[in-house]
């Protein structure tokens, strides 16, 4: 099991590179497709954790729940995945 830290900040990572930021959403479905090192489970441990420090926001759509990127918070989720690097 990895350190949520490290979920997180992939999670992050993943979101960002697809674009995800303000209007652009993805289904969680599809972080755990991507993300297929970790398991479901932790990956949405991972996002509830993230909401709470509201550097994500959960979307509802037709099909379940979609993810995004708050962009008021890009700036600290650009330095959080250039630690990781």
């Amino acid at each position: 099991m990895q350190s949520t830290e490290e979920i997180e900040k992939d999670i992050l990572a993943t979101l960002f590179k697809h674009g995800c930021i303000g209007k652009h959403h993805t289904p969680i479905i599809n972080l755990c497709r991507n993300l297929n090192q970790y398991s479901c489970k932790e990956i949405k441990k991972g996002i509830k954790a993230l909401r709470k420090q509201k550097y994500i926001n959960l979307y509802k759509t037709y099909h379940g729940m979609d993810v995004r990127i708050v962009p008021s918070k890009l700036q600290e989720i650009k330095k959080i995945i250039a630690l990781d690097q």
